[in-house]
């Protein structure tokens, strides 16, 4: 996979020893100083790309302040893509960190390559991958509605219709999964987010597999995933299909 291009900060210099410095020491210092791509090549202001808080560049999108999320291994960040405007959601994932775990590490490419597999409308959509030196990122859909746990939390419940829509779309995800051979593995309420429609989505991959990435039909046998929502299969380090997803379910 190529290395991502103007990893560093926008509209200056990045300075040495800085966040992913390696990477920005290796290239040209035309991609640091090249602040944005001329009007012709973008349709986007450099007003608007201006008053997006970001401090870093990789390749055509701008790696935002906000975080939208947080794992061992990764953040999940806000993004803006240069040449359109349209905004994203770019999970960050160190490289150096996840050399800490074998597991993350003989796996790390796994969760982009499932998703490159995946379309569904309940399912985020996998938008682009871009790797450097010290980090491995996976840019996706962003979902302004939020995460579904924040908002059964702010009203307290879920009317039946509303709840009785949640798991039909949940349900067609999961189906649409198993039907590529993917089995997600941790599937719990956190890892559903809303789009702006109010619609499921699907997120996080991490610990997907897909027997025909392995080569191979047999059941799995990774103990993963979240306890509160696992199997028992799963708990009791037995072989597991993807029957395991619709008990999380």
């Amino acid at each position: 996979m190529p290395a991502a291009a103007g990893d560093g900060l926008l509209g200056e210099p990045a300075a040495p020893g800085g966040d992913g410095g390696a990477e920005d020491a290796a290239r040209p210092a035309a991609a640091c100083e090249g602040s944005f791509l001329p009007a012709w090549v973008s349709g986007v202001s450099r007003e608007r790309l201006r008053d997006f808080q970001h401090h870093k560049r990789v390749g055509n999108y701008l790696i935002g302040s906000r975080k939208l999320g947080e794992g061992s291994f990764a953040k999940v960040r806000e993004g803006l893509h240069v040449l359109t405007g349209e905004k994203v959601a770019i999970k960050v994932i160190d490289k150096k960190r996840a050399k800490k775990d074998t597991y993350v590490t003989k796996n790390l490419r796994r969760e982009g390559q499932i998703q490159q597999m995946i379309r569904h409308p309940n399912i985020t959509q996998l938008l682009d991958i871009l790797e450097t030196e010290n980090s491995y990122y996976l840019v996706m859909e962003l979902c302004p509605g939020g995460n579904l746990m924040h908002k059964i939390y702010e009203k307290k419940r879920l009317d039946e219709a509303e709840a009785r829509r949640y798991i039909r779309q949940l349900i067609s995800a999961v189906e649409h999964l198993h039907r590529a051979g993917v089995v997600h593995r941790d599937l719990k309420i956190e890892n559903l987010l809303l789009d702006e429609d109010n619609n499921i989505k699907l997120i996080d991959f991490g610990l997907s597999n897909c027997a025909g990435i392995l080569g191979y039909s047999d059941p799995f046998s990774t103990q993963c995933g979240s306890p509160a929502y696992a199997a028992p299969e799963l708990l009791a380090r037995k072989k597991y299909g993807p029957k395991i997803d619709v008990w999380s379910m």
